[in-house]
């Protein structure tokens, strides 16, 4: 996506974790799983930056999970799980 239609990218689970506080406990749920990593809440994303200081921004859900787990070592699974404890069982499964 080029952004310059100026909209995000489509979310199944946006509505589930829409929200200053939603978007917060998302980030401390994935950071608990990802001890090296800095996840941080930010307007309309997050951010996952590792220790030595490489940051991405993630615009929904399944790219935080995807790059949690890629950038933290650890299963999509089980970043997936710390999640839905933050949002219930309603965070639908990554495709």
């Amino acid at each position: 996506m080029c952004g310059a239609c100026g909209g995000p990218p489509p979310d199944p689970a946006g509505a589930l974790v829409a929200g200053p506080r939603r978007r917060a406990a998302v980030a401390r749920a994935v950071a608990s799983v990802c001890p090296g990593l800095t996840v941080r809440a930010v307007p309309g994303a997050w951010t996952v930056a590792t220790r030595t200081g490489r940051t991405t921004v993630c615009r929904t859900l399944a790219a935080l999970v995807a790059t949690a787990a890629r950038a933290g070592e650890t299963e999509a699974t089980e970043v997936l799980a710390a999640v839905r404890g933050t949002a219930g069982d309603a965070v639908p499964q990554p495709p």
